[in-house]
């Protein structure tokens, strides 16, 4: 006869004995909808940027502003808002300041 087969095998006492199945995962990057969605909120709130006609595009996680402002400080609050959003990866300020805008 054949020699006895090998030792019946064991599974771990726990599920799911791999070190990285169990490990947090990295929280998802925010989706380009919610980028804008959070930046419209925060140019709404900011006091230089809150009258300003300023259109909000988000494409791969890069935002383009664009419109008018009335001065250089709404302007680099809009794209200091910008870069401060989470999950954006680069900003294209295109805003342009009116003419007799503060300089």
């Amino acid at each position: 006869m054949y020699p006895a087969p090998f030792p019946a095998w064991s599974y771990p006492p726990e599920r799911y004995y791999y070190g990285w199945w169990s490990q947090p995962r990295p929280p998802a990057e925010p989706s380009d909808r919610e980028i804008k969605s959070q930046l419209v909120d925060r140019l709404r709130d900011n006091p230089h940027t809150k009258d300003a006609d300023i259109r909000v595009d988000v494409k791969q996680r890069v935002v383009i502003l664009g419109g008018d402002v009335d001065s250089w400080l709404a302007k680099r609050a809009a794209g200091d808002d910008a870069w401060d959003t989470p999950g954006v990866v680069d900003v294209s300020n295109q805003l342009v300041i009116r003419q007799g805008g503060a300089p």
